[in-house]
């Protein structure tokens, strides 16, 4: 019986894991493995998207001439490293930029933040059926053999920005799932940006909006009270939506929610670094790549 030995065992595993990954690569595109993977524009921002966001996305309207420069930045990136596959539909230059803009609004004050991860968004005419299951859905996560995609209705997506201001936005809903899912669990609670005191209170607002909801005493749409990651997913659309409405309805959980997505400069501030194998900001003692890259998504 021939026994190899460690070195040629070495050889072939890491001839195999090549193989892998040139196929990984051919079959699904760039992938993001890191903040230097990461296509970056080499042109300008093109005017027809720009049409798109002033025309189409409130969000963007409200923003200053410098942050509509960095919003359209974010936007340049996201497409240039997120393929955009039609799906029994054409996908149109709007269409790209609407599921751009519900990427970034979500993490739009995260000013080095990316989707790690995600390599496909997959567009449907309308809505279309979710794997191994028999339901229909607007939009969709993908996990399993769909990991790294997301699936979402075009009808849905332009509906969402068609009126800013109804509290509905597939997009948005969507990839706060996967900002919720950043830390490794879709379960409502932030790790990245969330500090372990607020656990708890921000878990006890969820259970009560929540019961508020189910019983029929809010206007929160009640499909937030299924479960808490698709109450975070809901509300996030209404707090981007309606922020005066939700300010004056729900002053905890507006409260609660900008603290989550406007957060104070010193948490920006821990996401930034040199090297991964410098000393995470956090104070830690440990390198980056060991601390708190596991929860930073960066560009």
């Amino acid at each position: 019986m021939y026994v190899m030995d460690n070195i040629t065992i070495t050889i072939i595993v890491g001839t195999l894991g090549g193989f892998v990954l040139v196929f990984y690569k051919l079959r699904y595109g760039k992938y993001v493995e890191s903040a230097s993977s990461l296509r970056k524009p080499d042109r300008d921002f093109p005017y027809q998207w720009k049409n798109i966001l002033e025309d189409k996305v409130g969000f963007f309207k409200k923003l200053n001439a410098e942050e509509k420069k960095l919003f359209e930045y974010k936007i340049h990136v996201f497409l240039l490293n997120v393929r955009i596959i039609g799906m029994q539909t054409d996908v149109s230059h709007e269409d790209r930029v609407l599921i751009a803009a519900g990427a970034i609004i979500p993490v739009f004050k995260f000013r080095q933040w990316y989707y790690r991860g995600l390599i496909e968004v997959h567009l449907y005419p309308d809505k279309f059926q979710v794997p191994n299951s028999d339901k229909m859905a607007n939009g969709l996560v993908g996990w399993g053999a769909m990991e790294g995609k997301m699936m979402l209705s075009k009808k849905a997506l332009h509906h969402g920005f068609d009126d800013p201001t109804d509290g509905k936005n597939i997009a948005i809903h969507e990839f706060v799932h996967l900002f919720d899912k950043a830390d490794g669990e879709v379960d409502s609670v932030l790790e990245s940006v969330m500090d372990e005191d607020d656990i708890e209170p921000w878990l006890y607002i969820i259970q009560s909006k929540m019961n508020e909801i189910n019983e029929g005493k809010s206007d929160i749409r009640p499909y937030g009270g299924v479960n808490q990651s698709e109450f975070l997913a809901v509300v996030s659309e209404y707090f981007f939506e309606k922020p005066e409405q939700m300010k004056t309805e729900h002053p905890g959980l507006y409260n609660a929610m900008d603290s989550f997505f406007n957060p104070p400069k010193e948490l920006l501030e821990k996401f930034k670094y040199t090297s991964n194998y410098d000393k995470c900001p956090c104070g830690s003692g440990k390198r980056y790549e060991k601390c708190c890259m596991k929860n930073s998504n960066v560009y």
